[in-house]
């Protein structure tokens, strides 16, 4: 391992954890504060676009910011992190729309910042599985104690993340690196629209069935932690696995097994390797998007995310009901990443 690759390994770790935290805040302010202040429904609706659809103007004003090529920088990222923080920890204690806003604010920041910090150093997808896997973990346990007080929650957190936000702007401000290899954005091969069709054909996939498929045996807190951690456990093995295999192959298999696995989701050893299989595709898409997409990390990073919550909105609020949903979403990512992962080279 490169200096450069172990730097962008503690940079990418950092944003991470960070992730983790700011996922903790909003789910105890959601499913605590905010519950009890207003219609729960509509909280969870509000609350979701402003987290997710938000993240794609925020991502086209971020790239703007940060340039390409020779001329991009690093420092904006971290502002919108920064931002998103502040904006995040705010959010908890005034009303769901901040507390969006906030997380839609770190998520872009942290999500470039991976995007850059993984092509820096060559890491091939491995940086941003492991930047998308703690928050789901982190939206679990917020949302089991959002009960607690919210004096030490916020105050144990605010503390947490003042020392994470130190070590980063350390980092980033004070280590002279190369650029990360993004040029303009220019779609010069006849597959790239088709391409980023596919991968955002997933997203919405992988966000309706995360949405719609229910377990029965996921009952108490060990079982549901254990399905959680399973999942974020399968967003990092995906990109490591790709890195390792190729992303064609990853996908491919991960789905297909998923697949089977979904149709025997409740017992509960297949639910669990499904959840695992199934949310390997989480860095596979955002990996392939952000290559065909070079000088546009945050346009990339948002067009996913828009996508999460128009797979989200098909279900939670539309009642949609697709039979085997599970079975058929896998199925269906498997082809559609067959055919982007197999016209991946630029």
């Amino acid at each position: 391992m490169t200096m450069e690759s172990g730097s962008g390994t503690i940079r990418i770790g950092i944003v991470s954890v960070m992730h983790f935290m700011i996922d903790f805040l909003c789910a105890y302010a959601v499913f605590g504060t905010f519950r009890y202040r207003y219609d729960p429904y509509q909280v969870y609706l509000g609350y979701s676009f402003f987290a997710f659809a938000v993240q794609l103007p925020l991502g086209i004003l971020l790239d703007r910011i940060t340039g390409s090529g020779g001329r991009a920088k690093d420092l904006p990222a971290v502002w919108f992190v920064t931002a998103g923080l502040i904006v995040t920890l705010l959010g908890t204690v005034t009303n769901p729309v901040v507390l969006g806003v906030g997380n839609a604010l770190f998520h872009t920041g942290g999500g470039v910042l991976s995007i850059q910090e993984d092509d820096r150093a060559e890491m091939r997808g491995r940086g941003l599985g492991v930047f998308v896997a703690p928050g789901a973990v982190g939206l679990f346990l917020g949302g089991e104690i959002s009960g607690a007080s919210r004096t030490a929650v916020l105050g144990v957190s605010l503390l947490i993340l003042a020392g994470l936000w130190g070590l980063l702007y350390r980092r980033v401000k004070n280590e002279q690196r190369e650029p990360a290899s993004m040029p303009e954005l220019c779609f010069t091969k006849p597959h790239d629209l088709g391409v980023i069709l596919a991968c955002f054909a997933v997203v919405i996939i992988r966000s309706a069935v995360g949405t719609a498929v229910t377990f029965s045996w996921r009952t108490g807190f060990a079982r549901s932690f254990l399905a959680v951690l399973l999942l974020a456990a399968g967003k990092s093995a995906g990109g490591f696995l790709a890195a390792a295999c190729g992303i064609r192959k990853t996908a491919v298999i991960s789905l297909l097994a998923a697949a089977v696995c979904y149709g025997f989701k409740e017992i509960p050893a297949a639910g669990c390797a499904a959840l695992f299989l199934f949310n390997m595709t989480m860095p596979l898409t955002l990996y392939i998007l952000s290559r065909r997409m070079p000088g546009m990390p945050g346009l990339a990073f948002g067009l996913l995310t828009f996508a999460l919550y128009l797979g989200f909105v098909m279900i939670y609020a539309g009642g949609l009901e697709i039979p085997y949903i599970g079975t058929a979403g896998s199925l269906l990512s498997a082809g559609l990443l067959y055919y982007a992962a197999g016209n991946d080279e630029r």
